[in-house]
């Protein structure tokens, strides 16, 4: 895959969906998808999870005129890299806030690294990284090394992903893998996925040893490389809010000052089931109202 190619990949994909043990609802003519949950005897739709991205950006107004009756609401977080702004966006939906600046690297400029990563990559201890696409197989062995972020930062909600779901993203058109290994151990991987010459950092875990060695810090510099002839672009994700979110913050911004928002886009299509999932809603609040211990903040 070059970084002139125009085949989705990655969250564009219906089989990214499929991986995460949903039914892929294709959204009007944007070639994007959305998904179908429960709510007791009723329904909503979201983006899928982590962020919404489509072909045809401009077909959106009308996908979310043209929702069917019967689901509570529609939620969904723009890629960062979507042609739509903030006015744009809420003209097509009620609610549209802010939700993380996504920190970009730039693969045809110059790399800006911190001097703090630039020490901790003096620094590291000498692995071997290996790059290339992903490949199911390795899905054990990925589903382990998952297990021990679940572990170190207690995740109990819809991130805490099973081993099945694991290897089927493993699978997703797209993925690329990055490793980096001690002789015949394992330390860590991160998880990309390239599409229309972008990359996004999926997911990463890392073993406890990799941890103790800093090895995402190699790991990253090696990605670099790696994925300069697929992609022009690293989106690198963004961090939670507050003291929980400041060492990934810190982590991300050492690679680059260039960051890009995602927006939180919400509209209510049923009111009246709404008012009573969600009777005190604040307008300000979390949107949707009945779904905010979905994820731990």
């Amino acid at each position: 895959m070059s970084s002139t190619s125009n085949k989705p990949g990655g969250y564009a994909s219906a089989a990214y969906v499929r991986a995460l043990g949903q039914q892929p609802l294709a959204f009007g003519s944007t070639g994007g998808h959305l998904i179908s949950r429960p709510i007791g005897a009723l329904t909503d739709l979201a983006g899928p999870y982590p962020l919404f991205t489509c072909q045809t950006w401009t077909a959106l107004a009308e996908a979310v005129a043209t929702l069917p009756q019967g689901p509570v609401t529609l939620t969904l977080v723009t890629d960062p890299f979507a042609p739509l702004g903030p006015s744009a966006l809420s003209a097509i939906f009620p609610i549209c806030r802010n939700l993380h600046d996504h920190w970009v690297i730039d693969l045809a400029a110059p790399p800006t690294l911190s001097p703090h990563h630039r020490r901790k990559l003096a620094k590291a201890a000498p692995v071997r990284i290996e790059s290339g696409p992903a490949d199911p197989n390795f899905g054990p062995a990925w589903a382990t090394l998952y297990a021990h972020l679940i572990a170190r930062k207690d995740i109990r909600d819809a991130r805490a992903f099973s081993a099945e779901s694991l290897t089927a993203q493993l699978g997703v058109p797209g993925a690329h893998l990055v490793t980096a290994w001690q002789g015949e151990t394992l330390l860590g991987a991160d998880l990309y996925y390239l599409d229309r010459g972008r990359a996004f950092a999926h997911l990463s875990a890392y073993a406890p040893d990799g941890y103790a060695r800093s090895v995402s810090y190699p790991m990253l510099a090696a990605a670099l490389d790696a994925l300069k002839p697929l992609a022009s672009v690293i989106d690198l994700g963004g961090a939670p809010a507050g003291a929980s979110g400041q060492g990934i913050a810190d982590f991300k911004k050492g690679w680059t000052a260039q960051t890009l928002p995602s927006y939180l886009c919400g509209k209510v299509l049923d009111p009246a089931a709404y008012r009573t999932l969600s009777p005190d809603a604040d307008p300000q609040g979390y949107f949707p109202s009945y779904r905010a211990t979905d994820f731990r903040r």
